[in-house]
């Protein structure tokens, strides 16, 4: 619904506190976003927001209205959901990709099972797939939706990597609309029985002469690059397991009680684990959990889907 422009522009303010990220949102410039805020302000006869040179801040009575915004907006959807069904037009059904390994994640465990709870209407398909294949989806708009960890980079070192391993998994252009749902850093596990268990992060020269189990080609050079800069420079001998993956990787180092390269996601570490989780001194990458949309404008059902994704970021 065209009318409620304005306060998907407010709320688009509201989340992002930034006029520029929010324009982008919006698929407005920053100054046709500006001008939407300041005629709806004209229309409440009240300010939503302070606006400084630095920050963005809503103010008291913008907070009050921004709940009654997003119900709003999502009855909007609904309604123009049912206007189509009434015209005869099918409801499509949503597709979501999801590379496989993120399936025991618990951000995405609580989003879909909150999604399936809350939005019992809306006929949803999740996709497992290798990560490549759910990009690759993505941008041909086969998918409206994907779930992804990995490393966004720009367009340019996403053509490099990809001609230097076709198959490169955990890299993804970072011009696609995304929203973050957590981060970790790439760490090390080590066997709790090691010496280096007991310190508060790993120095790359503790690690002389021992074998690292390292992560595979389809990381990508972006990622593997530095970490073997950092491991190797303090003399690491690192080895890549017959399963490179992720979670190969950590299985392989638990098998063996050899250090292994961590992105943090598959559950080494955890209370309990024979395994300890630490940062390696002087390294400071990280790998994320998003969310992210098809190009362009975002509507119907996937913006149900976003608009909760949002709200449970929100919520905690």
């Amino acid at each position: 619904m065209d009318d409620l422009k304005p306060l998907r522009c407010f709320v688009a303010l509201a989340d992002e506190l930034n006029f520029s990220r929010a324009a982008e949102r919006v698929h407005l410039t920053q100054p046709a976003l500006s001008s939407q805020i300041r005629s709806l302000e004209a229309r409440l006869g009240f300010a939503l927001c302070h606006r400084t040179t630095r920050r963005v801040a809503l103010t008291d009575r913008g907070s009050a209205l921004l709940p009654a915004a997003r119900r709003l907006i999502e009855e909007g959807r609904r309604l123009d959901a049912l206007v189509a069904e009434l015209r005869g037009a099918p409801r499509r059904k949503l597709t979501l990709g999801a590379a496989f390994y993120t399936i025991d994640i618990p951000e995405r465990v609580r989003l879909l099972e909150g999604f399936f709870e809350q939005h019992a209407d809306v006929a949803l398909d999740v996709s497992p797939a290798w990560q490549r294949e759910v990009v690759e989806d993505l941008q041909a708009g086969r998918i409206d939706l994907a779930l992804l960890v990995g490393m966004p980079v720009p367009r340019a070192q996403m053509a490099r990597e990809l001609l230097l391993e076709p198959g490169v998994e955990v890299l993804y252009p970072d011009d696609l609309p995304r929203m973050l749902l957590r981060r970790e850093p790439v760490g090390l596990l080590v066997p709790r029985e090691s010496p280096l268990a007991a310190l508060p992060d790993v120095p790359p020269a503790a690690l002389a002469g021992q074998r690292v189990a390292m992560l595979g080609a389809a990381h990508g050079e972006f990622l593997l690059e530095p970490i073997r800069r950092a491991l190797e420079g303090g003399g690491a001998l690192l080895h890549v397991p017959p399963e490179p993956h992720g979670i190969g990787v950590e299985r392989y180092g638990r098998q063996f009680r050899i250090p292994a390269v961590t992105l943090g996601w598959f559950g080494g570490g955890a209370p309990g684990d024979d395994m300890v989780r630490l940062p390696i001194e002087g390294l400071h990458m990280a790998t994320e959990l998003a969310l992210l949309h098809a190009p362009g404008d975002i509507a119907g059902d996937a913006a149900i889907f976003w608009d909760h994704a949002r709200a449970a970021i929100a919520g905690g």
